[in-house]
């Protein structure tokens, strides 16, 4: 009998709960008590293209080998961001799509743009549901047909999603669709899209969100809690508001309660809040090496960089693979619809510098530890030995390692058992310790960043002023 190689990807905790699995298996996801999503399926039926569709499996259909076969002929390659044509910042023109949107508003448009130019019948991305009647789950995959259900589908989403449900409304309704979502969703989407015909007709464009990690459905709750509001009752939630008093790099939570209470708050002032101190993160984000979406037509993102991020209201990163895509932005350009301004492929490596130190330099140190405990872990792009790490990142990477383990059992347990103190007494220490030892190391950095802001503010004051 061929080995199930998904059971050493389960047993290992490595699955992003996708659901690309269950599509080929017959199966069904489901919330575990962490709430993260995992598949749940008969391992007698173990067929070959079980592999072909895990992300974490088939190494040999990685984003590199997938990139290549869709976007060589016309894009040139870097080991960052993939292949690529350019890279842009920008944002919408349009007050009511940026404002209502993430960051510059790009990842709501390009779902407009493509319907109303006729290119595809639906979009396939995050909606609001109501979790009473969703097993727990604040957001699920839906196909938006009009201009508005595609509106009402815009704002980020740090909260686990699975396709299995919505793949099979697109094998079941003739059409074409614009597919959103993270690079490890769209490269299980590639993958779907070699062994089935039907999803590989009817998906005809994927645009990549830049990903940090994944959240579990906890981590929402606990944003809730933190700010006040019982996790038990939160019915509605939005993790990026924007307002003429909240700063871009701000990540304000807003959560309604079934009764009608609301509550906002930094989330930054929340325990386990700040989003990269990795609270309640899926374990399979550690053994990811894919940023920003390699095997997508377009990735978009955030653009952080000192000359764009002193801009309230928000301004995306673009990476463009594909040449259709790529002119509708250039067209859209002229008719002054959007404002994109070419950077460097350095620039848009920075803008997301983060990121990629945790996924390759980081990636590097988990894999390397994994291999001394002697255990399996998926093959990665990224070789144990390849980076030098200095000894203030490796505890670093291991104290993010601590903390994603540790909140996801103790909130755990506070839910359980209906009190908040008892994540807060079992974490404060760790998030306080990485904090820390963040800050130190990237004290130099944090100045020159800050030096970059100020200056780029003073230059638009004085622009102002003539």
């Amino acid at each position: 009998m061929r080995e199930m190689n998904i059971r050493k990807v389960l047993d290992g905790d490595y699955c992003v709960g996708c659901g690309a699995c269950t599509l080929v298996q017959s199966g069904k996801m489901k919330l575990n008590e962490f709430g993260e999503f995992k598949p749940f399926f008969d391992e007698t039926n173990n067929p070959e293209e079980l592999d072909a569709v895990c992300p974490f499996l088939s190494p040999k259909l990685n984003e590199d080998t997938l990139a290549k076969n869709l976007f060589h002929e016309h894009a040139k390659y870097n080991k960052f961001i993939g292949y690529n044509i350019k890279s842009y910042a920008g944002y919408i023109k349009s007050e009511n799509i940026r404002e209502n949107g993430t960051s510059g508003g790009f990842g709501t448009w390009i779902g407009l743009k493509l319907l109303s130019e006729g290119l595809i019948d639906g979009v396939i991305h995050a909606r609001k549901v109501d979790p009473a009647a969703n097993d727990g789950i604040f957001f699920d995959y839906k196909i938006s047909r009009t201009p508005k259900e595609i509106s009402d589908g815009s704002k980020t989403r740090y909260h686990v999603l699975e396709i299995s449900k919505v793949m099979n409304q697109v094998r079941q309704k003739e059409g074409r669709y614009l597919f959103i979502g993270v690079p490890c969703f769209v490269k299980a989407v590639r993958r779907l899209q070699k062994i089935d015909s039907i999803i590989n007709s009817r998906i005809v464009f994927c645009v990549s969100l830049v990903c940090g990690h994944y959240k579990s459905v906890n981590w929402t709750r606990s944003l809730a809690w933190g700010a006040g509001l019982n996790p038990q009752k939160l019915k509605e939630v939005e993790y990026r508001v924007k307002g003429p008093k909240i700063d871009t790099r701000s990540y304000v939570f807003r959560g309604i309660s079934n009764d009608g209470d609301s509550v906002q708050k930094d989330t930054a002032l929340i325990l386990g809040g700040k989003f990269n101190a990795g609270a309640m993160m899926l374990n399979a984000c550690n053994y990811c090496d894919d940023v920003v979406g390699e095997t997508s037509d377009l990735t978009v993102g955030d653009a952080w960089i000192p000359k764009y991020d002193t801009d309230r209201q928000g301004t995306n990163l673009l990476i463009v693979r594909n040449v259709e895509l790529h002119q509708i932005l250039l067209k859209a350009k002229i008719e002054e619809e959007i404002f994109i301004e070419e950077i460097s492929t350095e620039e848009a490596i920075s803008s997301q510098s983060g990121g990629f130190r945790q996924r390759r330099e980081g990636l590097a140190y988990r894999l390397q530890k994994k291999k001394k405990e002697g255990q399996w872990v998926p093959k990665k792009r990224i070789a144990f030995e390849e980076f030098k790490i200095k000894w203030l990142r490796r505890i670093i990477y291991r104290q993010r390692l601590k903390v994603s383990l540790l909140s996801k059992k103790a909130f755990k347990n506070a839910l359980e058992q209906a009190d908040y103190q008892i994540y807060r007494k079992a974490l404060r220490f760790h998030f306080l310790y990485l904090k820390i030892i963040e800050t130190i190391a990237s004290l130099r950095k944090i100045l020159l960043i800050k030096t970059k802001r100020t200056l780029s503010k003073t230059g638009k004051l004085i622009k102002l002023v003539r």
